[in-house]
């Protein structure tokens, strides 16, 4: 090379170097080309490109660019002992390592020449010293299929709750909206297939809606011209919510074939069991027949009907409902007598009917209803089915007097019966609430459950068939099911429901990754292998709520949505609208990124407002400002469902919607001391803002962020970082209740902060998650722990005292060396925990453990999953003792058991 190429070449890679510090990598990559084009003989330039290649997260060509870079070294340098050129080739290697970890090549970096210092198998090496355990993780463990569905089934995604027997909500309070919506009308040919998912379907109104739509287009274009076939998932936590829908949809194909019989009462008797708290005999002798026909269908291995799938898992679980409501409790508060009269107390005291919108409703039955609690029948159904009823409704019409109320009030408390469908006795006979004290003080009306049903309000909530207010509840109602059972069977012969009961992020993972067992074989003789994993539309209904709000949307339903057209997921805010001043804080709030840029470019996301039209009814203006005067805005109080639309899924680059690595830091820095540190709340309040999520969250965003483009080595130096049990960081726990945007982007001064604490469980389940990361881990020797040595704990706590909010998820597990100082719980602890003042607690690094990943469904015996060594070393060391705490009050709720008491159940590779 002549001395002018050789001046090129140093000049261009002097630029180069001057556009890296800057963080223009592309163009400092075409300098560094230049100059390897310029000087072919010199290693410098490749390692330059190695470096670049690794600081983009492009580990394989920066390891090809290490090995030729080596490659001239040895061919070229004459001095490859002096010390600048071992200081080069030792930084190579280095660097050659760390691509081999980042891409879980693990063989080939153990095969790196080192120095004598760091051998390969050194448990102290700087990179390589968790390499055993990975290794056995990636070879002697399962594969990552099962390891995926193992740490599904064993591993809870959220903070724990004591009640693990959900509220049933039998009834909804939806305008009920079909998800068939006419953007998708407009985008559907003859050759598409549509695929829909209700989550949270409860009283099953927009599913209904849905297929009320779906037919109905049918027959205006004609059954050729609308779709190929559609595929309705429909999931619910509640068992007894999908043996409901179950006896809806049975009811509908009876109605269908008996419509042109006379009298046809199969669309009163839906009405009833939908809207109605207490039924005729008649209704209920029905709804027996029916229970007796499923049940007979369920248990055999024959499709209940040809267009319904219900798999295994959840036949059983909806058999066990509908025996139940066989053979329901005699207990006097399920009596229909009582049952009717919690009812009318309720509809007097009007805390069951909307007072902004009275003007359409059936003014009779809204009467009867007020004065009774119940719909009254029409004359000729009461010919056929109850008789010594149309004496006493004619008095009653006629002359409405406190005897005849009296007489008509007698015989419905004698001859007619509770809506079972409306109960769910694995709830209402929970331990947890019959074992109270104060509950065997109540009165049997007390004891009632919570029926929120006022068919009158039912009625309009429905979608508009008939004008509001021209029928009774029973007709508008009954009509309703029959057009529904009409026109949906024209369609039918193309349509697939799937009912699954089960836990809406649960179910969605397992679906996203193939291993939802449902899934995976016949059943009632139809095959689950050929439906849709990814939808056109899905319904959250407002789970979000109680699930982590928009990060369980964007981390377990946005990846359901599908990618080759215009797909879109739906819920909305019911249990703290209050809360958020705008989408900005509840953005804020639930993910800590307030912009919608940030939600668009990291999860593909895009709000679309007003979706389905303007939000309509409600209070007015006025009346909103005096309820809620902290609000400047009430967009998002008033919004009803928030509709998310999918934007492409795309690789994120440095210009191309990367945060920066300090913005990427804090924001993960924050996200987790917002899950390990949430800020106190009420416990007993009407506006709940939950911090439901545990560390397996984290995980799960930080596996995401790799996915779209995040750099292995920025997101392994995190969490490496985070297992030290020391951060240095300018993020903070949450500053109060409902995170702001203000909180987000104050930027406060950089300083220590210790999550010492968590680290025994973080480690664990970075441990269990080592295969399933898209990268390898580089983490400090001794963090991570091989399979063998990860196990599962048992506790039993003879103590436990707390009885509110008990279904919330917000109990942890907290160990404390109780030799070293006295257990402290409440704001003391929280303080403590926070280290506010700037001062370092020595109890958080010497003697607190705190594990967020626990199961307390059974307080005689919570466990958890740590690694061995920790619980030896308590064991050891003694003086332990763990206790459930509450994170909201942040208070023991339990006396301390001895950690020595601890059991271990079995081991992650049993």
């Amino acid at each position: 090379m002549t001395s002018e190429g050789a001046t090129s070449a140093e000049e261009a890679r002097q630029r180069g170097n001057e556009l890296y510090k800057k963080g223009k990598l592309v163009e400092a990559e075409a300098e560094y080309k230049k100059t390897a084009v310029l000087a072919p003989a010199d290693p410098s330039p490749l390692s330059n490109l190695s470096s670049l290649k690794f600081e983009q997260g492009q580990y394989s060509i920066a390891s090809l660019y290490i090995l030729k870079s080596l490659k001239l070294a040895d061919e070229n340098d004459a001095n490859q002992d002096d010390e600048a050129a071992v200081k080069k080739r030792k930084t190579l290697q280095e660097r050659l390592v760390k691509c081999y970890m980042h891409q879980s090549r693990f063989d080939e970096a153990r095969q790196v020449p080192a120095d004598d210092e760091n051998p390969p198998g050194n448990q102290t090496h700087p990179v390589l010293g968790n390499l055993d355990a990975l290794t056995a993780w990636k070879t002697t463990a399962c594969d990552p299929v099962q390891q995926r569905s193992l740490v599904f089934e064993r591993i809870p995604r959220f903070m724990a709750n004591v009640d693990n027997v959900a509220e049933y909500y039998a009834v909804g309070h939806d305008v009920a909206r079909s998800l068939f919506d006419e953007q998708l009308k407009k985008a559907c040919s003859p050759k598409d297939s549509v695929s829909l998912m209700f989550c949270g379907s409860g009283d099953a109104r927009h599913i209904f809606a849905t297929l009320l739509e779906l037919g109905m287009h049918v027959n205006i274009h004609g059954n050729k011209n609308v779709c190929k076939n559609a595929h309705i998932t429909v999931l619910d936590l509640k068992p007894a919510a999908i043996a409901r829908t179950l006896i809806f949809f049975d009811m509908m194909v009876t109605s269908l074939r008996t419509r042109k019989t006379t009298p046809n009462d199969m669309p009163t008797i839906m009405a009833y069991l939908f809207a109605g708290c207490v039924l005729p005999a008649a209704v209920n002798e029905q709804l027996q027949l029916h229970i007796k026909t499923l049940l007979i269908a369920l248990e055999s291995d024959k499709p209940v009907h040809e267009w319904l799938f219900i798999p295994e898992s959840t036949r059983k679980e909806v058999v066990h409902v509908l025996r139940r409501w066989q053979n329901p409790p005699k207990d006097n508060h399920y009596q229909a007598r009582v049952v009717r009269r919690a009812v009318k107390k309720a509809a007097e005291a009007n805390t069951m009917t909307n007072d902004f919108d009275q003007g359409s409703r059936p003014k009779g039955d809204q009467k009867t209803f007020k004065e009774f609690g119940i719909i009254l029948p029409s004359q000729d159904f009461a010919r056929r089915r109850d008789a010594p009823l149309i004496p006493l409704m004619k008095e009653y019409y006629l002359k409405g007097t406190k005897e005849s109320k009296v007489r008509l009030a007698r015989h419905v408390d004698e001859s007619w019966t509770t809506n079972l469908t409306l109960l769910d006795f694995d709830y209402t006979e929970n331990p947890v609430v019959t074992d109270d004290p104060g509950y065997r003080m109540l009165s049997d009306e007390e004891k009632v459950p919570a029926i929120e049903c006022n068919p009158v309000d039912v009625t309009k909530l429905l979608i508009g068939i008939e004008e509001p207010g021209r029928l009774g509840v029973l007709d508008t109602i009954g009509n309703f099911f029959s057009i529904t059972a009409l026109t949906f069977s024209n369609f039918s012969g193309r349509l697939m429901i799937e009912l699954l009961a089960g836990e809406m992020t649960d179910t969605m993972e397992q679906l996203r990754w193939d291993c939802l067992e449902s899934r995976a074989k016949p059943s009632g003789g139809i095959d689950p292998s050929t439906f849709p994993r990814v939808y056109d539309r899905i319904h959250m209904s407002n789970i979000p709520d109680y699930v982590g709000g928009l990060a369980a949307a964007a981390i377990y339903a946005r990846p359901l949505l599908r990618e080759d057209k215009a797909s879109n997921l739906q819920f909305t805010v019911l249990l703290n609208p209050p809360d958020f001043e705008s989408h900005e804080h509840f953005r804020a709030e639930t993910l800590m990124l307030p912009s919608a840029k940030h939600i668009q470019d990291h999860f593909s996301m895009v709000r679309l407002p007003n979706y389905d039209g303007p939000t309509t009814g409600g209070p007015p203006k006025e009346v909103l400002e005096q309820m809620f005067p902290h609000l400047s805005s009430f967009d998002f109080l008033t919004e009803g469902y928030m509709v998310w639309g999918q934007s492409p899924a795309k690789k994120l680059s440095r210009d191309k919607g990367l945060l920066s690595r300090p913005a990427m830091e804090e924001w993960l820095y924050g996200l987790f001391l917002k899950i390990t540190l949430p800020y106190p709340r009420h416990i007993i309040s009407n506006s709940l803002v939950n911090s439901p999520l545990n560390l397996s969250f984290f995980l799960r965003l930080v596996s995401h962020l790799a996915n779209i483009g995040y750099p292995a080595h920025w997101l392994s130096s995190i969490l490496a970082t985070l297992s030290t049990g020391t951060i240095t960081t300018t993020a903070r726990p949450p500053q109060r209740r409902v995170t702001s945007p203000k909180d987000v982007e104050t930027a406060w001064p950089a300083r220590q902060v210790s999550t010492a604490p968590w680290v025994a469980q973080f480690a664990t389940l970075l441990s269990i998650w080592s295969t399933l990361l898209p990268f390898g881990l580089i983490t400090l020797p001794g963090t991570l722990v091989a399979p063998s040595e990860v196990a599962e704990f048992g506790v039993s706590f003879p103590y436990f005292t707390e009885d509110t909010q008990l279904r919330v998820p917000q109990f942890v597990l907290l160990f404390w060396r109780v030799s070293k100082a006295k257990a402290l719980g409440g704001h003391q602890l929280y303080e403590e925990l926070r280290e506010d003042n700037g001062k370092k607690s020595t109890l958080k690094s010497e003697a607190i453990h705190i594990a967020t990943a626990v199961d307390l469904g059974d307080i005689a015996e919570v466990k958890f999953w740590c690694r061995v060594d920790v619980i030896e070393k308590m064991k050891k060391e003694g003086g332990w003792e763990v206790f459930i705490m509450r994170t909201d009050s942040w208070d023991l709720c339990t006396r301390g058991v001895k950690v020595g008491e601890l059991e271990m159940k079995r081991r992650w590779v049993d």
